[in-house]
């Protein structure tokens, strides 16, 4: 038992690292981790790639009789049989199809800017925060940065909206800002955009570290592609070089590119999720994108036997490969498992919004609920959801802004802040002009308290009845 979970630790571990990889992530990590270890090859495997109606598998409907609840885990049995050597596993739904799997719009049922809010939603900022929030927001340029300087931002909150922010305060907001995604808003340039996103990939990525230091120090050099002299000063070949500009190349130079449409509607993501409603209910598959197949290798697996004439020393290396190769193809595995759960339970908890795509019809839902129903911490779902969107009939849209903030009204009912407030926008959108709702009148129509109402409406920046004449 003991010998167990010293297996399972490390395969936990290195789940938890790859859960909050983004697709484009886990493929380089998938691509490095070939690099670097012989026992782990790719395959191509053409019957296994199709659109969503090839999968064989039902596993991912939500109407089977499965128990989507059940955890599943990895015996020192499985970690030591060999038929673990696909990272994806047969009973779960998947498909590739490169039309969907390119970068893809968002849903345009929010703005460009109204996904940023909804993110600011879920961080427990001050009503001054918040205000401060919605000024940088509404301060961003096309690309999504904010090329003005803290203090000229203090300077116009404090004339245009009457708000007396020290630096320092801005500053905080703007680092909750710069946590949104896409990653890479609110910076002030693209450098500092293209930054923010290296210190967003996983940490042992070997590229990384070094693609920071050439940004921050030699960015001039590096747009200009003046290799022969980035290669001397930071000690590295023409290969690395060139593996580093693909990693960046990668990158997305203006996060907010979506903000220069004409109804800042879309923001191009690739989709982790792809949701279907069927007749019976909802069938859900997750998106495999480009990461390559991998498996452990079973010639080098046979290297490690006696009889292959290796020397101890040549055969206890490749013995440590195979192992870290059998972790590391399970791991993968666990990560799309632990996928696939979290979203068979956002989607039961959440059926009437994925049905219509209305986000008042959203139950209030929080991390831990979730967490609660497939049996692992919260911080396994905060992994699941960051960076994750899922292709629904209604469009595009973040995992992150499925989780809202809820209080129980004057009935006794537990109800989304976002639901209320978005009821509260119609309300005021189609009132009389003449005789505008007052705050009274609007928590009586929503069964909520009036200082609530008041608060709802300064977040929203909604004038009061009076200046709406």
């Amino acid at each position: 038992m003991e010998e167990q979970t010293q297996v399972l630790k490390p395969l936990l571990q290195a789940e938890v690292r790859i859960l909050r990889m983004t697709q484009q992530e886990l493929e380089q990590d998938v691509r490095n981790q070939l690099e670097a270890n012989p026992a782990l090859e790719e395959y191509d495997d053409d019957a296994d790639i199709g659109g969503p109606d090839s999968s064989e598998s039902d596993s991912g409907d939500l109407n089977q009789d499965t128990d989507a609840d059940e955890k599943t885990e990895y015996s020192r049995e499985d970690y030591d049989n060999d038929r673990i050597n696909d990272y994806l596993p047969d009973d779960i739904p998947s498909y590739y199809d490169p039309d969907r799997t390119h970068e893809r719009l968002i849903a345009d049922q929010s703005s460009f800017y109204d996904l940023l809010k909804e993110q600011a939603a879920g961080f427990d900022l001050s009503e001054k925060e918040q205000r401060i929030m919605d000024y940088l927001i509404g301060s961003l340029d096309e690309d999504g940065f904010l090329r003005k300087s803290i203090r000229v931002l203090c300077d116009e909150m404090e004339i245009y909206e009457n708000i007396q922010a020290t630096e320092d305060e801005v500053k905080r907001v703007l680092s909750i800002l710069q946590s949104f995604e896409p990653i890479g808003i609110g910076a002030k340039d693209l450098q500092e955009s293209l930054i923010i996103q290296l210190h967003h990939l996983d940490r042992n990525n070997p590229l990384r570290d070094k693609a920071i230091q050439i940004l921050t120090n030699n960015f001039d050099d590096y747009k200009n592609k003046r290799y022969q002299r980035l290669c001397p000063r930071f000690r590295m070949d023409r290969t690395t070089m060139d593996e580093i500009y693909n990693l960046v190349r990668h990158l997305n130079p203006r996060p907010g590119s979506s903000a220069a449409t004409s109804d800042n509607t879309a923001i191009p993501v690739s989709p982790d999720f792809l949701i279907e409603e069927t007749d019976d209910g909802f069938n859900i598959t997750l998106c495999r994108g480009h990461i390559p197949h991998v498996k452990v290798s079973s010639a080098y697996s046979e290297f490690i036997s006696v009889s292959s004439g290796a020397s101890p020393a040549e055969q206890e290396s490749a013995r440590r490969q195979v192992s870290e190769a059998k972790l590391y193809v399970a791991a993968i595995r666990q990560r799309q498992r632990t996928m696939l759960d979290t979203m068979n339970a956002i989607v039961r908890m959440q059926p009437d919004y994925f049905r219509d795509g209305d986000r008042t019809l959203l139950r209030p839902m929080t991390q831990k609920d979730i967490a609660d129903i497939i049996h692992r911490d919260p911080s396994t779902v905060s992994g699941v959801v960051s960076n994750k969107y899922a292709d629904t009939p209604f469009g595009i849209i973040p995992l992150a802004s499925l989780f809202t903030q809820s209080f129980v009204n004057q009935q006794g009912e537990e109800v989304s802040r976002e639901a209320v407030q978005i009821k509260m926008r119609n309300l005021i959108k189609n009132e009389n002009p003449l005789h505008p709702l007052t705050d009274d009148e609007l928590a009586a129509k929503l069964g909520i308290a009036r200082r609530t109402v008041t608060k709802y409406r300064k977040q929203m920046r909604i004038p009061v009845a009076r200046l709406r004449r």
